[in-house]
């Protein structure tokens, strides 16, 4: 028997999977050849999945703490009990503190539009407070905001056909594999590629290679801008007619000629020259925009200015960043009109500063391992230590969350649940349905939150609604979808429409080089350089590790193990050994890790993968040291404005 799957990571590629299945148990686990962007491969890994799910470190029942929090002792109590005493703690909590005392703390663990929105049903029925998700890309889906209404830019067909694209601090080759094929067939095809990024990474091995200095994108985007316009080399009748505040943008562009842009950004004018006369001329084009970029202290005004660059010379939405096709209804997929009460937000990238408060006194967390993946995590490792704070997490392994919990409950793996799935790249709408019966206890996330409610005596017909149902009525209210969930489960997938791209949701109605609404928020009329202040004398980047997407899959992969890369002659002038260690440093703690030279890396920067286990690393990693600074594009964090010492 083969069943349509489909992978709901956090991840650009949403692969379409066939799976076989022989006497209940997963047999094979293969891409979907039919679908188009699939294109019949799983990235490594999907390769490993049936491992993931049939891994002896699964969590298979219920668990309660015994023994201090954060030591990860537990002991096996019933489904029932763990939610009679959940219940019992939502309500207490409730009554003495607040309904908004009790935070919803979920993320993108399953992008599944099922298993990640229906939860929320719950927790609008009772008041809770809820995380806001701004960890990832929100500044640069604002800069987007701004300028064109959305973030809707280039598909990956029309990606291939480019005869130039840009790859612009964006690593493929291991965040989106299927996208890394696309730039291997364009090129084939006679694309010209440039990749503009701090890190000689393997993406930077296929074309011409700008290592451009962290922080400076704005910079070079407002360089080229400047450039572009001295020679006349915009296209007037498509910004005469498609854009407002052109000559704004001007003004602000005139300081930012090739030399200046070149002592800031640490490229050379000659080479700027040079890329500047191909984007104009090799057409049509795109920049591809990665979200790690964006993840500074100015990242919203680098993606805001890069972004300009294809409305100056007239190629349409000329850009990839975040496709953004859905017309869902998120109102319907998470209640929202279950509560009447204003609800109450805390900003996930500062958490610990939220938990030091005092007013979160229950946590419920899913989706998500934020003593993983959170910056400064000695303040929210602080937070979750308070004797006052009841947290109850839902996951498939004992994660360091799991470990600071007081209620540990089995969660499902995609194999073991029905979803649909929706890609931040591609245009096609994927069917996950269940392969195998849960294992041991486990229970998804719609299952749980069902059991729940019923626990708790809630009524409301919206809270009961099965998978199935929400999937097929979340279809039939959009407007982009190609097809019914019958359609779906004939193929796997459906495709979606995509939206006229002419069209711009701004306040004009057209693409805004200057926005005013941009201006009275704050946030600047035109796209700005701003310099990060270095204090310290090295830049700490924390990208993901190819095997890893953020925490999830570190506990199947032994072998990335936490590793600072710093460049040779910083290596050397640091006097540290072949393979020694270093101590890292900064306001926010400290943390000693092995060190290892390459010249993938440039001066003045260390390079450390995001987001391992600090249970399996040692007792810390990376974000014991980057920062919980918030952004004003979108409440963004600001991982890579991370500044250390090394001792």
């Amino acid at each position: 028997m083969y069943i349509f799957n489909t992978c709901p990571r956090d991840c650009y590629d949403t692969c379409s999977i066939v799976t076989r299945v022989r006497n209940g148990r997963l047999h094979s686990i293969e891409a979907n050849d039919k679908q188009p962007f699939t294109q019949g491969f799983l990235c490594p890994k999907g390769q490993n999945l049936s491992q993931y799910v049939y891994s002896k470190q699964r969590v298979l029942h219920p668990m309660k703490r015994d023994g201090r929090k954060g030591e990860g002792k537990f002991k096996r109590i019933s489904w029932q009990e763990a939610l009679d005493e959940i219940a019992t703690e939502v309500r207490s909590r409730s009554t003495q503190y607040g309904t908004d005392s009790v935070l919803q703390f979920d993320y993108a663990g399953s992008m599944g539009l099922v298993q990640r929105y229906f939860p929320s049903r719950f927790f609008n029925a009772v008041g809770a407070s809820r995380i806001t998700h701004t960890i990832c890309s929100r500044a640069g889906d604002k800069a987007l905001e701004i300028l064109y209404g959305s973030s809707l830019g280039m598909l990956p067909d029309e990606i291939e056909k480019c005869r130039l694209i840009v790859v612009w601090g964006m690593n493929p080759a291991w965040s989106s594999p299927h996208g890394f094929q696309i730039l291997k067939k364009a090129q084939k095809r006679g694309a010209k590629i440039y990749i503009i990024d701090p890190l000689r990474t393997e993406t930077a091995a296929i074309g011409v290679h700008l290592q451009i200095r962290p922080t400076t994108d704005a910079a070079m985007a407002l360089g080229c801008i400047n450039h572009i316009i001295d020679n006349r080399l915009y296209n007037e009748e498509y910004v005469k007619l498609n854009t407002t505040g052109f000559e704004r943008l001007v003004e602000i562009s005139k300081k930012w000629d090739l030399n200046a842009m070149a002592r800031i950004t640490g490229l050379r004018p000659r080479d700027m020259e040079d890329f500047i006369a191909d984007y104009v001329s090799l057409r049509p084009n795109c920049i591809m925009m990665g979200y790690g970029m964006q993840r500074n202290r100015n990242g919203g005004d680098m993606i805001r200015a890069i972004a300009t660059l294809p409305a100056l010379i007239g190629e349409n939405r000329g850009f990839f960043y975040s496709t953004d096709l859905d017309d869902f209804d998120k109102d319907y997929l998470e209640g929202t009109q279950l509560t009447s009460r204003k609800k109450v937000y805390y900003n996930m990238v500062d958490l610990g500063r939220s938990l030091d408060s005092g007013k979160i006194k229950m946590m419920f967390v899913y989706g998500s391992n934020p003593l993983a993946t959170l910056p400064n995590q000695s303040l929210v490792r602080k937070g979750f230590l308070r004797d006052d704070l009841f947290v109850v997490v839902h996951d498939l392994f004992m994660t360091d969350t799991a470990d600071f919990a007081d209620i540990v409950l089995p969660a499902t793996s995609f194999f073991e649940h029905l979803d649909i799935n929706v890609s931040y790249f591609h245009q096609y709408l994927s069917l996950n349905e269940k392969a195998v019966e849960p294992l041991g206890e486990a229970k998804c996330n719609s299952d749980l939150f069902r059991a729940l409610a019923s626990t708790m005596k809630l009524t409301a017909k919206e809270l009961f609604e099965d998978d199935e149902k929400v999937a097929r009525t979340v279809m039939q209210k959009s407007r982009v979808v190609d097809g019914s969930f019958d359609d779906l489960k004939k193929k796997g997938f459906v495709k979606m429409k995509v939206p006229n791209r002419n069209v711009y949701t701004t306040p004009s109605r057209k693409i805004e080089l200057y926005s005013s609404s941009a201006a009275e928020a704050g946030l600047g009329g035109v796209p700005a350089h701003v310099d990060v202040q270095r204090k310290l004398p090295y830049q700490l980047l924390t990208p993901t590790h190819k095997y890893l997407v953020r925490s999830q899959y570190h506990i199947m992969r032994p072998e990335v193990t936490p590793v600072v890369y710093m460049n040779p002659s910083d290596f050397s002038d640091e006097g540290i050994d072949k393979d020694g260690t270093v101590t890292l440093s900064n306001e926010f703690g400290e943390w000693t890790v092995k060190a290892e030279a390459s010249d993938a890396v440039p001066r003045g920067v260390v390079l450390a993968y995001t987001a391992l286990w600090p249970k399996l690393s040692g007792g810390k990693s990376a974000n014991f040291l980057t920062t919980d600074f918030v952004q004003k594009y979108g409440g963004n964090s600001a991982y890579n404005s991370t500044f250390v010492r090394i001792s």
